[in-house]
């Protein structure tokens, strides 16, 4: 996850939280910055849940020296099957990040658990990963690897997969999702964007 402490802070305190959820750019950064370019103004946090992490940090190293900023001031990310465990990156010095197979974040007091989805088998079944939300008490899921939207609502929690920005399948859009998460209700909202 890269953000300073103040913003990560606010995002956990806040009423409401915007939620830009991108995954599975395979090296279509251009696809990837459509969808940041469209909405990461409005958003307090980045999402991208595996597969084209490249893309990701290009889009960093672009923002760092752009004049109009982009990206919201909270990324958080995973490392879907087919990242590297590593990535460098250019900020005002060369930095090495470890990319995780699956983080916590919290907004407007919702917790979110984000993975690539890969190692809990999301192409066959949803148990696995239900099974982990139920017994850790997340409010979503949010996953790729499938390259198909998907949503669902179960009673304690939302599974959320924004399908895939560049190669999509099932004859879906390539698509994004921005999630809305507020402290005074219980169900998070989420909107489907196609680029």
């Amino acid at each position: 996850m890269l953000a300073e402490e103040k913003y990560l802070k606010e995002l956990t305190q806040t009423q409401e939280a915007k939620i830009l959820v991108v995954s599975d750019s395979h090296g279509r950064t251009e696809n990837l910055r459509k969808a940041v370019e469209a909405k990461g103004k409005e958003c307090q946090a980045l999402v991208f849940a595996g597969d084209g992490i490249e893309d990701l940090f290009t889009l960093i190293e672009e923002n760092y020296s752009a004049p109009q900023k982009f990206l919201p001031p909270v990324i958080c990310f995973v490392r879907g099957n087919g990242d590297d465990s590593r990535v460098s990156y250019f900020t005002d010095e060369w930095h090495t990040a470890e990319i995780p197979e699956s983080e916590v974040l919290t907004a407007a007091g919702k917790k979110l658990f984000i993975t690539h989805g890969h190692s809990f088998n999301v192409y066959y079944t949803m148990h696995r990963l239900l099974d982990k939300i139920n017994e850790e008490g997340y409010d979503a899921a949010i996953f790729g690897h499938t390259h198909v939207p998907f949503q669902e609502r179960t009673e304690n929690c939302l599974l959320l997969n924004p399908g895939s920005i560049s190669l999509p399948r099932n004859h879906s859009d390539q698509c994004y999702v921005v999630l809305t998460a507020k402290k005074d209700e219980s169900e998070i909202k989420y909107e489907f964007f196609s680029i």
